[in-house]
């Protein structure tokens, strides 16, 4: 890293330490959230140009129940609608789409006793169109980089909305029981409730559980299942496929079109790559009616 951009990084963080205090959480309304427990963002900084600083802290428990995966995603997931509504001033009454969500993060991200507690997030932020934007994320804990992220959000206004989704924008919320799941261990959860893999009969396919009960992925009412729920079904699927110890370092994922509440959106793992180690890069995909819904791509740490 050069002297320049190394001075650039640590002013930065320096302004995220000021934005850090006091500690509390932003309000829930800008990051799309009834439950305020559920807010991990305490705050946040312009440094000038298109450039900011965010803040967020970790819980051990909560909604989340300490879950790495999910903070994570949370964390970039809510540092995107906040500057979106906050500084690129879009309407809090337009929906959402989340088109990429492109991560990774150190090799030792997922060790044992490394789970950071306060975090800064330095957010890049790129127009992509009028209500359209692309940020680079970098997570920091402790001055030191954990996480980098590109994510791509785009929001329609409600009107629009609307006539997108049809008959779809009413969608019964919560109606149908979700099948059964498959064991929490297999797929590195700890209790059932937790888990969105149901049992297929084949060992690379697993069907989607949409459980509206999961206050963690469905903390409001929607009328589609939410972005996070795929991110966390690609996880639960990478852990069934490769072990419940094998985590991604890199994590790219596109959202094709909406999964509903209608039919079953089908879960498939295909092992792109293996060493002697085991798998190196899993590739998920989530079909609904036939069709691509979402992908997933993991290149995978390496086994301690």
């Amino acid at each position: 890293m050069s002297k320049a951009l190394l001075a650039d990084r640590r002013r930065d963080v320096t302004v995220a330490h000021r934005a850090a205090s006091p500690v509390r959480t932003v309000p829930k309304e800008l990051v799309h959230l009834h439950d305020p427990e559920a807010v991990l963002l305490t705050n946040w900084a312009p440094l000038g140009g298109d450039r900011y600083s965010v803040s967020a802290r970790w819980p051990d428990s909560g909604v989340y129940g300490g879950s790495v995966p999910l903070l994570l995603a949370q964390t970039m997931r809510q540092s995107g609608l906040l500057i979106g509504h906050a500084e690129a001033e879009v309407p809090l009454s337009h929906q959402t789409l989340l088109g990429v969500m492109d991560f990774g993060v150190s090799e030792d991200f997922y060790c044992s006793g490394n789970k950071p507690d306060t975090l800064f997030i330095l957010v890049t932020v790129k127009r992509a169109g009028p209500r359209s934007l692309r940020l680079e994320q970098s997570i920091l804990s402790e001055g030191r980089p954990v996480a980098e992220a590109r994510l791509s959000f785009s929001w329609i206004a409600p009107a629009t909305y609307r006539r997108l989704r049809g008959p779809y924008a009413d969608a019964p919320w919560g109606e149908a029981a979700p099948p059964a799941p498959l064991a929490p261990r297999t797929v590195g959860r700890v209790r059932e409730e937790e888990v969105v893999l149901a049992p297929s009969g084949r060992p690379d396919r697993w069907q989607l559980r949409v459980d509206t009960s999961n206050l963690a992925l469905y903390d409001h009412r929607v009328d589609h299942v939410p972005g996070l729920a795929l991110v966390e079904a690609a996880h639960q699927a990478l852990h069934a496929t490769a072990g419940p110890d094998r985590h991604p370092v890199r994590l790219m994922c596109t959202f094709d079109r909406y999964v509903e509440f209608d039919a079953p959106c089908w879960i498939d793992a295909a092992v792109v790559a293996a060493s002697d180690e085991g798998p190196s890069h899993v590739e998920i995909t989530g079909t609904q009616h036939g069709r691509r819904a979402f992908s997933v791509a993991m290149d995978l740490r390496r086994p301690a």
